[in-house]
């Protein structure tokens, strides 16, 4: 049998179907990726404030033991009798914070000058949890013996 001219057989039709699949995978994988990377940012925000309170909270732990020091006739076992506490400050609940110190006297152009050592750490959680954090602070006072 003969076809005649003016008959047009259907196209072969799919090639937009793919294209719009491939579109779709695509678009869907930046999708997950901007997904993951807002998740990291956000995790990472979290933690770099988390880092700050702990600061603040063994800056705290400084300032607590400096006042303790400055009383007349100070040693250091009025700090190391009770060398924790917990921070209650406006953004540091949770943190528990460490004070440490050691003294020591010196003899300079004939006078003597007592030298307190301080350290202060601040921790929260515990260690390998995901919101560990931990921030340790040295000051180092020196103060002429009354």
């Amino acid at each position: 049998m003969i076809r005649p001219d003016n008959i047009m057989l259907p196209r072969q039709k799919g090639f937009s179907l793919v294209t719009a699949i491939f579109l779709l995978v695509v678009l869907s994988a930046i999708g997950a990726f901007m997904v993951t990377i807002g998740g990291t940012q956000r995790t990472t925000t979290t933690a770099a404030l988390q880092g700050a309170r702990a600061f603040q909270a063994a800056r705290s732990g400084i300032e607590w033991a400096i006042a303790r020091v400055l009383v007349p006739n100070a040693t250091c076992t009025s700090i190391t009798d009770n060398p924790s506490f917990a921070a209650t400050a406006p953004g540091q609940g949770g943190f528990a914070v460490t004070v440490m110190c050691t003294s020591s006297s010196h003899t300079e152009a004939g006078n003597n000058i007592n030298i307190f050592v301080i350290t202060s750490e601040a921790r929260f959680s515990n260690y390998g949890s995901a919101d560990f954090v931990r921030r340790r602070i040295t000051a180092t006072i020196s103060l002429p013996p009354p």
